[in-house]
């Protein structure tokens, strides 16, 4: 069914982006690149003069982008054609409609005004006894962010942006730039963030003071997060290698043909599958309880006491850093406040009963890991060549227990070392600050919503392994003073 030619009428509208144009165009409608959201049609083009339009979508421009939603499916009846539209809803587009009509008459522009405004894309135009080609469309969001003027054939699309907007990110950007930190997924959520306050708040005198300080804000947030990780990865590196170690083949050997023996496997018997796991995780649980006797265990157990130190300094040296950026502090000297931290828990005879601990949940990850392995492999039909392979692999390789349990352990101690010297300096309340990557999850997130929490109150981090939240709260930085340059 032909279209109507709107070839020599002339409006401002939006357009929707293309990937959301061609799932909205239907078979027989009008083509994606037509489909639009009129937000003010002006009748024949020869009667506005192109220029006049296209300044005043220039002037209506000046605004944040923002996100319509397609609320659903309309049929427009009562003329030759009847019409099947998508309603489009949103308080942005009714005030865009609004400023438009304003700037429009300020130029001695009236828009014809037979029908009300009902904000809609059309699709198609059908004849009366016509069926719709749609029956139903879901609620989806349409993106807004650029304002058209369209003078007969041609348009001219002028980009949604706000006059505060780039002079905001500027600000926030040297923020970022002034703290030192890492760009990452955090840091560019905040920036975005930091644009839209900025934005509606042009009035405040303040505002790009307090962009700039939100940018060095999230870039220490970014450090501190950065600073962890690599303390974290060194540590991990330590303990593995030194744990591999205490390994090798002819031990696993001698493992693995007991286990067979025990399960009958040296005469090519098929055992009751029911006990081989039972049986495989023995084996390998017998294993590793033999490494208490070996001298080089206590390296290990050294290694992991010297990461669980480290992190404590790291959450010590962390929460002064946060403290000092509220108060505006600048100067901190992340490398002697570390140093001086670390030699502190040097006299801590706790942290040997903590590596006691987390290096026996690292021999229960890794025993259940290898029992696995080894009973897989047997139920699989391995031979006795691959089942010592696989056991090695998992004593031997990139083991996920160990680098998992040494996370764990410095996470833990982080958090600890950050609670300590709030308790100690007497914080009376305590945020809680997600790190903003692919590990937050929805109890990070609640955490960081309920803050600030009473000390004694809040959630113990870490909330779950692998967890990067950490504790915030403002302290007097008199103690600490040496750490600033």
């Amino acid at each position: 069914m032909a279209s109507p030619d709107f070839s020599d009428d002339c409006m401002i509208a939006l357009y929707p982006q293309p990937e959301l144009a061609q799932q909205l165009a239907v078979e027989g409608g009008l083509p994606a690149d037509e489909l639009h959201v009129t937000v003010a049609y002006l009748g024949h083009a020869d009667d506005i003069d192109a220029d006049v339009l296209r300044e005043v979508v220039d002037e209506l421009a000046a605004r944040r982008p923002f996100t319509a939603q397609l609320a659903g499916l309309a049929r427009f009846t009562g003329g030759d054609k009847d019409v099947l539209v998508v309603l489009v809803d949103s308080p942005d587009l009714e005030d865009l409609r609004r400023d438009t009509l304003e700037a429009l008459a300020g130029r001695g522009i009236e828009i014809p005004r037979e029908h009300g405004f009902t904000a809609h894309c059309s699709l198609s135009y059908l004849d009366p006894d016509a069926p719709a080609p749609l029956d139903r469309l879901d609620s989806q969001p349409m993106e807004c962010t650029a304002l058209s003027a369209v003078h007969g054939v041609d348009r001219t699309d002028s980009p949604l942006a706000h006059p505060m907007e780039a002079v905001a990110r500027e600000a926030f950007a040297t923020g970022w730039a002034l703290s030192g930190g890492p760009m990452t997924r955090r840091v560019q959520v905040a920036c975005e963030t930091a644009v839209r306050i900025a934005t509606e708040a042009t009035g405040d005198p303040d505002v790009l003071k307090a962009t700039i300080d939100l940018g060095k804000l999230e870039g220490m947030w970014a450090l501190l997060f950065q600073r962890r990780q690599q303390q974290q990865d060194r540590h991990t590196v330590s303990v593995k290698a030194l744990w591999h170690d205490q390994f090798d083949r002819d031990d696993t050997a001698a493992m693995v043909d007991r286990l067979r023996w025990q399960l009958g496997l040296h005469e090519a018997a098929d055992p009751d599958r029911g006990r081989i796991r039972d049986a495989a995780l023995a084996a390998a649980k017998a294993m590793l309880a033999g490494l208490a006797d070996l001298a080089g265990f206590t390296t290990v157990r050294i290694a992991l006491r010297n990461a669980i130190a480290a992190g404590r300094a790291e959450g010590m040296v962390n929460a002064v850093a946060i403290a000092a950026e509220r108060a505006n502090r600048i100067g901190l000297d992340w490398n002697i406040a570390f140093t001086d931290a670390y030699a502190a828990m040097q006299r801590l005879d706790e942290l040997w009963g903590d590596a006691g601990g987390w290096l026996g949940r690292m021999v229960d990850n890794v025993a259940a890991d290898l029992g696995r392995a080894l009973a897989d492999g047997m139920e699989n039909g391995l031979s006795r060549d691959e089942l010592i392979d696989a056991a090695s692999d998992i004593l031997t390789g990139d083991s996920e227990a160990v680098a998992f349990t040494v996370d764990w352990a410095m996470t833990t101690a982080a958090d600890e070392g950050a609670f300590a010297l709030y308790q100690s300096e007497g914080v009376q309340m305590i945020d809680i600050i997600t790190a903003g990557d692919g590990r937050v999850c929805g109890s990070c997130i609640d955490a960081e919503t309920g803050s600030p929490w009473r000390m004694g109150d809040q959630p113990r981090m870490p909330l779950h392994p692998n967890c990067r939240c950490c504790y915030a709260a403002d302290v007097s930085l008199a103690h600490f003073a040496s750490w600033f340059t």
